[in-house]
């Protein structure tokens, strides 16, 4: 029997308890690949990321679990294995990953990843998302459209008038990934107010979803709704583990050029499993 040790932390908060839960294995090369699934699902983690040696042109390579299924990208993970790899220094990583290498910067405790540009496509009709959100369709905000987004992953953003709307959100039957979200805010400082369900990922609701929030800054750049420069969501907060994501666009809203989301992390424990 071997044992395979493994960091807990928590990602999009400065504070433990806060932001997203993610376990890192930080030698993944003696973990069976038939059994990273099978950890993932043990541990019952938003994800949990096992680091490999590089397979091509970054310094490390990274695979991605939820506890059904794995991903081709995902945000906190990157994130969180980032900050971890750091070692509390500054330091520049390129982070393989099925999308392709992604460069992960970390200075003075702050972690930021840059994304794969995003690609956008119309959303469900309105009655059939505010139907699987339990909503009504007068909650969507009819001045914003609904739209699929990716910079790996697929998500629908549906806009909705508040944030009395956000909280009454509950899927029902929903059958993709959706980031429901307000230009209400809690924080005066914040952008958006927002909330992702997507339980085919194995993971009902996530308290912090960075492969949402990049897509979701260029969605507000492209419509107007803000610069670029600073775009703040505020999410998990319905979950108590609040969590705030910054995200940086380029460009403008005729052509995206760059995508970047970042955040804090917090070191919270660790452990191992024995195989």
């Amino acid at each position: 029997m071997t044992r395979h040790e493994y960091a807990l932390l928590d990602v999009f908060s400065d504070k433990k308890f806060g932001g997203n839960q993610l376990a890192v294995f930080r030698d993944g090369r003696g973990v069976p690949e038939s059994a990273m699934q099978s950890i993932a699902k043990e541990l019952n983690l938003p994800e949990t990321v096992f680091v490999l040696p590089p397979a091509n042109d970054g310094d490390h390579h990274l695979r991605i679990f939820t506890p059904a299924r794995e991903l081709p990208f995902a945000g906190h993970p990157t994130v969180g294995a980032g900050f971890y790899l750091a070692k509390g220094k500054d330091a520049t990583l390129r982070l393989e990953e099925r999308v392709g290498t992604l460069q992960v910067t970390v200075r003075a405790g702050f972690t930021e990843m840059e994304q794969p540009l995003p690609h956008f496509a119309p959303g469900p009709n309105r009655a059939k998302i505010a139907s699987a959100l339990s909503l009504l369709q007068s909650d969507i905000d009819p001045s914003l459209p609904i739209e699929i987004g990716s910079s790996g992953n697929e998500f629908i953003f549906v806009p909705v008038h508040g944030i009395d709307m956000v909280r009454k959100a509950a899927p029902r039957g929903l059958t993709d990934a959706a980031f429901i979200f307000t230009r209400e805010t809690l924080a005066p400082s914040s952008t958006v107010h927002g909330r992702m369900y997507a339980g085919w990922q194995g993971v009902a609701e996530d308290p912090a979803t960075g492969s949402a929030c990049g897509p979701l800054g260029a969605y507000l750049v492209r419509h107007g709704l803000a610069d670029g420069k600073r775009i703040v969501v505020e999410q998990g907060y319905e979950m108590g583990r609040p969590s705030l994501l910054y995200v940086r666009v380029g460009g403008d809203r005729d052509k995206i050029t760059s995508l970047h989301v970042g955040g804090h992390a917090v070191m919270t424990g660790g452990g191992w499993i024995e195989l």
